[in-house]
């Protein structure tokens, strides 16, 4: 038996082996939302639940009265990339998390492939700490693309969580040296995946926690020049998917790297976000942020992407801001599959981009997982006997490279 951190990349040759796979746990289903969950279609949602068992959830009739959103106790569409994955996957009445063909919720291991963790990346802490961890991170392969638009250097990784951004600028070349998080759980996460780089506890609303990071980050730079400071403040203010709150004291987390911008003069910087950092104020806090961008000396633009058109099979929406020392602007990375557009119906869903591969389904990502099991994190199983076999299953087992899997895709377009 191996386990994935000691299988080797065979640019696609078959693994005929065990595996470990760890984090394959999924959140345990009550009587009521089991019955639910088996009213449910794949592609459908609360819609599909009879009345019958509707009335016995005060807040599903709460959401049958009022036309609740249409991704609640929704069922994955197998050929479809997913909704957001977000850090509330544990329960069927927070999105579309039902597994699309298994009476159950998606896994942690299931969610983190839609977020295009490898297999090999282990996440650790408490299982709440896990939804979050997966939740909030930057897709790897969506911060390989924006990654790869910046000169390849020394990075640091502010907000860094369980390491999905830093994960992805190492793939696009950067060395990141130095992290910083306030989360214990995160940070747990984030040192076993990243042993190379040293990662600290700050909290950024302190003064004195922000001195004290800058000073480790000049300790790890050694006088040399920082080439990129990236950070995903913490998006709850900003985010959609609840109230956008203008005084959440999180907002402010955003200024905060700016001091440290202003201190270590990095040559790039990158920050992501959510799309509700546009609207926030009316937009004034986006702008005065790029104001002050300006105000050190960088050329700086934003830029809204769309996860499924760069590998990753989710349809997420991010604003990343790109700001440089050298006057000029970036542009945003060249799609690479198409986007997922959406009609008046949950089901009138189309393809943007028809000269370009369709992005990744959730059953090309996820079609090969074993059955969950009750008792343990860790479950051992053959991806060769598994029903589905795709050229993403395969990059998330690390048996073929980046550069085979984008290949294999546009041959296919």
């Amino acid at each position: 038996m191996v386990t994935m951190f000691e299988a080797e990349a065979t640019d696609g040759h078959e693994v005929d082996q065990t595996i470990s796979l760890f984090n394959h746990v999924t959140a345990k289903l009550s009587d009521l939302d089991l019955e639910m969950v088996k009213s449910v279609k794949p592609g459908g949602n609360w819609n599909d639940i009879p009345l019958k068992t509707a009335k016995k959830s005060k807040r599903l009739m709460q959401i049958r009265n009022s036309g609740g959103r249409t991704t609640y106790y929704g069922r994955l569409r197998p050929d479809l990339p997913s909704y957001t994955i977000n850090t509330y996957f544990n329960r069927p009445g927070n999105g579309t998390f039902i597994h699309p063909e298994r009476n159950r919720l998606i896994s942690i291991r299931e969610a983190a492939r839609l977020q295009s963790f490898s297999d090999d990346f282990r996440f650790y802490g408490s299982l709440s700490s896990q939804y979050k961890q997966i939740g909030n991170a930057v897709p790897p392969l969506l911060a390989r693309a924006i990654g790869s638009m910046i000169p390849a250097s020394r990075a640091v990784d502010l907000f860094c969580g369980a390491g999905g951004m830093s994960n992805g600028l190492i793939q696009a070349g950067h060395k990141v040296i130095a992290a910083a998080d306030v989360n214990n759980h995160m940070l747990e996460t984030y040192g076993e995946n990243h042993n190379q780089t040293k990662s600290v506890k700050s909290d950024f609303t302190k003064n004195k926690d922000i001195t004290e990071t800058i000073q480790s980050i000049e300790g790890s730079l050694a006088g040399k020049t920082l080439g990129l400071l990236a950070a995903g403040p913490p998006c709850q203010g900003f985010s959609t998917a609840g109230k956008r709150k203008d005084d959440d004291p999180r907002n402010s987390l955003l200024f905060a790297a700016l001091k440290i911008v202003d201190t270590l003069c990095p040559e790039h910087i990158l920050i992501e976000n959510v799309l509700g950092l546009k609207w926030m104020k009316g937009g004034d806090i986006l702008g005065s942020f790029m104001q002050h961008l300006e105000s050190l000396g960088y050329a700086a633009s934003w830029h809204k992407l769309y996860a499924e058109q760069f590998g990753v099979p989710q349809r997420r929406r991010r604003i990343f801001v790109l700001a440089s020392q050298t006057g000029n602007e970036f542009s945003p990375p060249e799609p690479v599959f198409s986007r997922v557009t959406t009609g008046r119906t949950r089901e009138d869903i189309h393809f943007k981009d028809s000269h370009l591969a369709e992005p990744v389904s959730v059953d090309e990502a996820i079609g090969d997982m074993p059955q969950v099991c009750e008792d343990t994190d860790c479950v051992e199983y053959q991806p060769s006997n598994t029903k589905s076999r795709s050229t993403y299953q395969q990059l998330m087992r690390k048996e073929i490279s980046y550069e085979k899997f984008i290949e294999g895709r546009s041959k296919k377009a």
